[in-house]
């Protein structure tokens, strides 16, 4: 099992600054509004030769809220089930009221802790910060999460306290796999249903879940990460920044996922957010899955599920490769069939067809249907696979007017018909083909 650091501290310290500083990307929001964290966020990291899950978990607070509340207990969780503690502290206002508090709980929990002072951008701020020591932590790394000064050090700290386990082999490649849909669609259920516990908090209210998060889970056996984004809206319906970040970090998550799960509301059918955020899925060239959620309240189920499949090849005729899958969070239908599906669509998404297969079903196409414009025929020269995930095929070709893009669909269908690529885009290039030195 990885070490688990958890990154905790009272709202506003800079956690999520550090966890995006940790891990080297944008993958928390980060935002002057307290409590613009409020679920667990897990990522891997690798520094030096050592693996590790950091998490950055909501600011702890004292208000009555319900989010609060949520929130709270979300860190405990983290807390309990992390080895190492970051216990992140705002080296510009000094120590607070609330940081006794939470060092008092991160010793009650017997974990590793390392106190890191926040927001300290040059040496000569450093001199501040040694109050902090009362806190009874020994050693306070200073750092700036948004500068990046010395968080280099703190990595060396993390690493300094992660022994090594010989026993430890080399894990499968885990596939990731991203929800995406509108809010309030189950997302979160989604989450809570597999990891078995909360992880992500549930709310009626749209717009809870502000920034995309990661979870490890495990389905049939095996471990997969999983991410849950916020709600994405229609562009015109962005009011503040806040929602604009969150619409961005579901982005950066979509570039680093490996299969979609773009999920829809049973009661409210396949509308045009869904078309927007498929058509999205596309140009990212992700493999998708198409889950409908809350099945359990749809009484009429075979007519709803003909119904819901000729609503999704007639609005995502761009998309009619997906599989659709009808689930339910909340009862756990068919959710571990999800994982199944992802398993099989990364396949064909990673598939690499050899010379001879890629010759036999071209010249079976090119038999069945050639292509001519204006009296002058379509000669395919050359074609190859060049990659995978997705695939990719390059055709060279006498005439590059004379390629319509019924012709591509037609050699797209019939490269589906023979090897499936079901579940992911497959993409046609067109080119002109020139005659090598030694042919002329």
């Amino acid at each position: 099992m990885l070490t688990k650091v958890a990154i905790v501290g009272r709202p506003n310290v800079g956690k999520s600054a550090l966890f995006n500083r940790l891990i080297g990307r944008k993958k928390a929001i980060v935002h002057k509004a307290p409590g613009t964290t409020r679920d667990r966020n897990d990522c891997e990291i690798l520094w030096k030769d050592k693996k590790f899950i950091v998490t950055d978990t909501a600011g702890w607070s004292a208000d009555i809220s319900v989010f609060s509340r949520d929130m709270s207990r979300q860190l405990d969780v983290a807390i309990k089930e992390s080895d190492i503690v970051l216990f992140v502290v705002d080296g510009k206002t000094g120590v607070h009221p609330m940081d006794g508090e939470i060092a008092h709980q991160i010793r009650l929990s017997r974990k590793k802790p390392i106190l890191v002072a926040n927001k300290i951008d040059t040496q000569a701020e450093e001199v501040r910060g040694y109050e902090f020591y009362k806190l009874g932590f020994g050693d306070v790394v200073f750092v700036s999460a948004s500068h990046g000064r010395s968080t280099h050090d703190l990595l060396d700290k993390i690493w300094e306290n992660i022994k090594y386990d010989r026993k430890v082999r080399e894990p499968r490649e885990i596939l990731k796999i991203i929800l995406a849909g509108k809010p309030n669609v189950g997302k979160s259920s989604f989450v809570n249903a597999v990891a078995k516990e909360e992880r992500s908090i549930v709310c009626d209210v749209p717009g809870t879940t502000r920034d995309s998060f990661t979870v490890r889970v495990q389905s049939n056996g095996k471990e997969y990460v999983l991410t849950d984004t916020a709600g994405l809206h229609r562009g015109s319906k962005t009011k503040d920044d806040m929602e604009y970040l969150s619409t961005l970090s579901a982005d950066y998550a979509v570039e680093d996922a490996d299969v979609a799960v773009l999920i829809a509301d049973a009661s409210q059918g396949i509308g045009e957010t869904e078309v927007k955020i498929a058509r999205l899925l596309l140009e990212k060239r992700k493999p998708v899955i198409v889950a409908v959620n809350k099945w359990d309240l749809i009484e009429e189920k075979e007519e709803a599920a003909k119904y819901f499949t000729e609503q999704l090849r007639e609005r995502m005729k761009f998309m009619n490769w997906a599989d659709i899958i009808f689930i339910s969070a909340k009862t756990g239908q068919r959710l571990d069939r999800i994982f199944q599906e992802a398993e099989l669509v990364f396949k064909q998404y990673s598939k690499e067809l050899t010379k001879e297969e890629l010759n036999g079903v071209i010249r079976d196409a090119l038999a069945e249907k050639p292509y001519a414009s204006k009296g002058k025929a379509l000669k395919l020269k050359e074609y190859a696979q060049v990659a995978s995930k997705p695939p990719v095929f390059i055709f060279s070709v006498n005439d590059i007017e004379l390629v319509h893009f019924s012709y591509k669909r037609f050699l797209e269908n019939r490269l589906r018909a023979r090897f499936g690529f079901y579940g992911t885009p497959i993409i046609l290039k067109f080119r002109k083909y020139y005659k090598k030195a030694a042919e002329q």
